[in-house]
């Protein structure tokens, strides 16, 4: 059977608006990330008597490359999710669906390259090193013994899959089978994001991995809708109320995870606001509950628009919903790098801990 034939011609202002969005977006999760490293202390390169500080350009690419692969992750993930659930084919994929997946392919390719070139920068970033010191060799010794960097190796070998079927994919099982990789390719990291001895580790890695798992989902589908440039009149309507119904259970989802997470890493309500963690936090918060506010808004007021043959209104507010997103993922990259509150010592369990204990007249501490 012969692939289904897709129109390539789309016109200009749309293609330039799409391209603006892309753009601009791309310009806020940058920008908010940055500020977010300054304001919380991540981007300051301290050095410590007998602990060697990395070079700034190093501190800076740490997050520079994680930015990039979230966003990729979240093109890759979105644009399956499309094709397999918000404009699903029958025995072939739909246009909508042949396009999104490959467009799923080049973010995939952009995931994979940015997790490779994040294992030299780590290494740099953990040996307190310029990239003089780097060699192929360290590198590879970096994967063999370090749980970060064989984790990333695991997210670019799936991402390469993505990459390499999504150009010759064109039926919906295989779509589904390449959304089920790229969402196996997000979770690795969320067992490096604490350490094995914490308290709560269990807790707190399965939160991540949710937490995860339902952005992807979230702001990839919405992502999608905004390039699918071919997706017009009645399917585009379909499309939408499709991931309207599932942006809720979604978001219930991200908000459920993130407190997870946000227990785990709190000893105690003051630090929420006396740390610089804390008030990063507090700003995802406020940023998380500004998409909430738009969900509401696409429901009772883009939705029936759509409805009525008006797109522009759901174009404009899903528009700005991308580009929230995109301050939010600023915000969650830098949080990843601003350090975390450091447990609170219980004062009197640790007088107790420290009283002697007395026989007759002796004491033993």
């Amino acid at each position: 059977m012969a692939e289904p034939r897709v129109d390539e011609s789309s016109s200009p202002p749309a293609t330039v608006r799409r391209g603006l969005l892309v753009l601009g977006s791309a310009l806020v999760a940058i920008a908010v990330c940055a500020l977010t490293l300054w304001a919380g202390g991540a981007a300051a390169v301290v050095s410590v008597p007998g602990i060697p500080a990395p070079p700034a350009v190093v501190a800076w690419l740490v997050p520079a490359l994680r930015l990039i692969a979230d966003a990729s992750a979240v093109l890759t993930v979105g644009c399956l999710f499309g094709a397999v659930v918000l404009v699903p084919g029958d025995t072939v994929l739909s246009t909508a669906g042949y396009r999104w997946v490959r467009l799923a392919g080049w973010g995939a390719v952009a995931w994979g390259l940015a997790s490779l070139a994040s294992l030299p920068v780590l290494l740099a970033d953990f040996l307190g090193t310029g990239f003089s010191a780097i060699s192929l060799r360290s590198v590879w010794s970096f994967v063999e013994s370090v749980e970060q960097g064989r984790d990333l190796v695991v997210v670019a070998a799936l991402a390469a899959v993505v990459a390499i079927f999504a150009r010759t994919v064109w039926r919906p099982a295989g779509a589904r089978v390449l959304l089920l990789v790229a969402l196996a390719a997000t979770v690795p990291p969320a067992f490096t994001s604490h350490s094995a001895d914490e308290a709560d580790h269990d807790l707190a890695v399965t939160a991540v991995a949710v937490h995860v798992l339902g952005v992807v989902l979230w702001a990839g589908g919405l992502l999608a809708l905004m390039l699918a440039a071919r997706l017009t009149g009645p399917a585009r309507t379909t499309a939408v109320e499709r991931f309207s119904r599932l942006a809720a259970p979604l978001a219930v989802v991200v908000a459920g995870s993130g407190a997870a997470t946000a227990f785990t890493r709190f000893s105690s309500l003051d630090q929420v606001v006396d740390t610089g963690y804390g008030i990063v936090l507090l700003a995802k918060i406020v940023a998380f509950v500004g998409l909430l506010a738009l969900a509401a808004w696409h429901r009772r007021r883009a939705l029936p628009a759509l409805r009525a043959g008006q797109p522009r209104a759901f174009l404009r507010l899903a528009g700005v919903e991308v580009v929230l997103f995109a301050a939010t993922i600023g915000l969650a990259v830098g949080l990843a790098r601003t350090p975390t509150p450091p447990p609170v010592v219980d004062a009197t369990a640790a007088a107790a801990e420290q009283v002697p204990v007395s026989y007759g007249s002796d004491a033993v501490l």
